[in-house]
């Protein structure tokens, strides 16, 4: 067997000289790596406080991502009829449409999903975006705590007793202001019997996600014959989300429940939500989907204003004089 010589000094001396440049070059990668690190994850951050605004109220990002690895493998992901396909449930179908929304919404999940990352890259950012999306449905709760307590005494008459953000004794069904507001337009809160059996829990007059509260409706106002009429324009509702979507000042929980819960008695947030996103994206016929469209359209100009139209339904220019005359030369 043969030894290898000792290195000569020369030849340590370069060795050394190398690990010196390295450790350099380590350091200078390190640097130019770490802005970037920071700038994709304050990215990220931001995107994931989107998740539960425009996405969805309560399902993680891998369940979504998961679902749309279902139809990929059953070779329906890109397909015109993948959301109705047979073999969906009316879970997976709403975690399709909103994976759709996610990487709509969050281009670094889209960048991401389109890459070769490894599958704990794929954890790591979700568990980001999950973070993220928790803790901003945490702020914009406690947020309209303060908000709503403050607009209610605002009304005429005052609310007695005073509706505080720090009192949660006497809130909810428990307070006529915010029990007439929070009671399903099915039942009739002027009357002192039925207040009565919403309060006890009577089965007669359970309060679930099946019915539709009256702040949903303009005025609170009702009208059996016709229960589209001012749904989703009340008050308070518009209120609420300029409050979230543009800022505090541009509004100048339900109030009986003392933190956020997915099902709250009897009620199910979880389900309403779902019940009024499918009133939205689920239309029936092209009759429905234009009162939607006109819907989404005053939404819009309440919350952007008028002057902002083009923002949020731009012209069909096609059909226009101008093109019109351009296609005719």
């Amino acid at each position: 067997m043969s030894l290898s010589p000792p290195p000569s000094s020369s030849h340590a001396e370069t060795l050394l000289s190398l690990k010196r440049r390295i450790a350099v070059l380590e350091e200078l990668n390190a640097e130019l790596r770490t802005p970037a690190e920071r700038k994709g994850n304050s990215s990220q951050a931001l995107e994931g406080r989107v998740i539960r605004r425009l996405v969805c109220l309560t399902e993680n990002v891998e369940d979504l991502v998961s679902e749309f690895d279902r139809r990929t493998a059953l070779g329906t992901a890109d397909g015109s009829d993948a959301e109705v396909f047979e073999s969906s449930t009316t879970i997976e179908n709403r975690r399709y449409r909103s994976y759709k929304k996610l990487v709509m919404w969050c281009p670094s999940m889209r960048m991401l999903m389109q890459s070769s990352a490894e599958s704990s890259e794929l954890a790591a950012m979700h568990s980001k975006l999950n973070r993220s999306a928790d803790a901003a449905r945490g702020d914009d709760t406690t947020s309209l705590k303060f908000a709503l307590a403050s607009w209610l005494m605002q009304t005429s008459p005052t609310p007695n007793p005073i509706i505080s953000h720090r009192d949660k004794s006497c809130r909810g069904f428990y307070h006529n202001t915010t029990g007439k507001l929070l009671c399903p337009v099915d039942y009739n809160w002027d009357d002192a019997v039925v207040r009565e059996a919403i309060r006890n829990y009577h089965p007669d007059y359970r309060v679930t996600s099946y019915s539709w509260p009256s702040y949903l409706y303009r005025d609170g106002h009702y009208d059996p014959k016709n229960p589209k009429k001012g749904l989703f324009k009340g008050e308070l509702l518009v209120k609420a989300v300029k409050h979230i979507f543009t800022s505090p000042s541009s509004a100048e929980n339900t109030l009986g429940a003392g933190s956020w819960r997915i099902v709250d008695d009897d009620f199910d947030q979880e389900e309403f939500y779902h019940n009024i996103v499918d009133y939205f994206e689920l239309c029936p016929s092209r009759e429905a989907a234009k009162e939607v469209e006109n819907l989404l359209l005053w939404w819009n100009q309440q919350v952007f204003g008028r002057r902002n139209v083009s923002e949020y339904r731009p012209q069909k220019t096609e059909r226009l004089s101008v093109a019109m005359t351009s296609t005719a030369r």
